[in-house]
C-alpha cells in the first residue's frame, strides 16, 4: 500500500531511533564521537526514506503490458502520461532528498558544538518534512491509483465473453444472476459507486463468461463518466458477443439511439433484449416496438432459456 507522508516520514523516524539504538562507539561522549553518531543517523534516516521511495515504482504493474481492458480502466482513473509523469517526481524527489542529506552531513563536519549538532539535525528533520509536503498531492494520487490497480476485475481472458449492456436500472445485474445462477464476484472502485460485476455458466465443458456492466446514457462518448468509460471498455476489449438490454418502462427512441452509437463502437454480434416482460400483459408486442430479439423476465426466469441459447448460436 502506498503510504501518506506521515506514513512515510514516521515510519523513517522510527526505524531510525530503533536502529541507533543498537549502535554503540568506544570511548567518552565528545563533540567528535557526538558528530560520529549525527553522521550515521542522518544517513540511517536517508536510506530509510530511500527504501519507502524506491518500494512505491514497483507497487505498480507495468501499465504499458496491461491487458487493454485493465489498462483501460486505470485510464479511468487518469492518463498513462499523468501516471508516469507522477512516478517520475519520485526520482526527482529522490535527488532533492539526497541533496538534503549531503548539506547536512557536511554541516556536520563543521560542527564545533553539541548545540550545533541538535540544530543541524532538527534542520534536516524540517527540510525533509518541508520536501514531502510540497509533494503531498502526488502521494495521494498514487495511493489513490494503487487502490484501482489492486481492484481490478479478476477477467478470465481465455473465456468466451457475454457483455451485458444497456440503460441504468435495465435489469442487467439481475439478467447476469438469472444466465449464471449465481451471486457475481463484484469489483468495486474507489472513485465510483458503480460497479463491474462478473459471472459465467458452463456448456459442454466450456466455461462462458458474462460481465455486467455500470449503465450508459445516450451522450457522447466523450462525455461519459469513469462508470461508462469502464462499461465501453468492457464492450471494446472483453465482448464476444453483447446483449444489449432494454428497459421498457424507459423511452424507446433513447435507447435505439444508444443502441446505435454501441454498435458502431464495436465489431461483435449484438443480440437485442427486452428485458421485465412481467410487468406485461401481452409482452409479444414489445419485440416489435424495440426491434429486439428476444423478450424475457430475468426476474421471473421467462426467456432466459432462450437468450442463453441464442448467445450459445452467436458464440459458435
Amino acid at each position: 500500500m502506498v503510504k501518506t507522508i506521515d506514513g512515510i516520514f514516521g515510519s523513517a523516524v522510527r526505524k531510525t531511533r530503533k536502529y541507533m539504538g543498537s549502535v554503540k562507539l568506544p570511548g567518552r561522549f565528545t563533540v567528535e564521537k557526538a558528530k560520529k553518531l549525527e553522521h550515521i543517523r542522518i544517513k540511517t534516516y536517508d536510506r530509510y526514506l530511500s527504501e519507502e521511495l524506491r518500494a512505491i515504482p514497483r507497487m505498480f504493474p507495468d501499465f504499458e503490458r496491461l491487458h487493454p481492458f485493465h489498462r483501460a480502466i486505470v485510464e479511468a482513473y487518469a492518463p498513462l502520461d499523468n501516471i508516469r509523469q507522477e512516478l517520475g517526481r519520485l526520482r526527482a524527489l529522490l535527488k532533492v532528498l539526497a541533496s538534503v542529506r549531503d548539506d547536512a552531513l557536511y554541516r556536520i563536519s563543521q560542527a564545533k558544538t553539541f548545540g550545533e549538532l541538535k540544530r543541524i539535525r532538527r534542520m534536516y528533520l524540517a527540510r525533509v518534512w518541508d520536501v514531502l509536503s510540497k509533494n503531498k498531492k502526488s502521494f495521494e494520487f498514487l495511493k489513490e491509483l494503487h487502490r484501482v490497480v489492486r481492484r481490478l476485475p479478476k477477467v478470465d481472458f481465455r473465456a468466451k465473453t457475454v457483455v451485458l449492456a444497456g440503460f441504468p436500472n435495465a435489469g442487467k445485474s439481475t439478467m447476469l444472476r438469472a444466465l449464471t445462477g449465481s451471486e457475481p464476484e463484484i469489483a468495486p472502485y474507489p472513485f465510483t459507486t458503480k460497479d463491474i460485476r462478473l459471472g459465467h455458466f458452463e456448456h459442454r465443458w466450456q466455461k462462458v463468461q458474462v460481465v455486467d456492466t455500470p449503465g450508459l446514457l445516450d451522450r457522447p462518448f466523450g462525455e461519459m463518466g469513469p462508470a461508462e468509460q469502464r462499461a465501453l471498455a468492457a464492450l471494446k476489449h472483453l465482448a464476444d458477443v453483447v446483449v444489449f438490454v432494454f428497459d421498457p418502462l424507459q423511452d424507446a427512441d433513447t435507447q435505439r439511439d444508444l443502441l446505435t452509437k454501441v454498435e458502431k463502437l464495436i465489431q461483435v454480434p449484438v443480440i437485442k433484449v427486452v428485458n421485465k416482460a412481467d410487468l406485461f400483459e401481452d409482452p409479444s408486442r414489445l419485440e416489435e416496438t424495440f426491434g429486439a430479439d428476444v423478450v424475457v423476465s430475468a426476474l421471473g426466469g421467462q426467456g432466459i432459456d432462450g437468450l442463453k441459447a441464442k448467445i450459445l448460436e452467436k458464440l459458435g
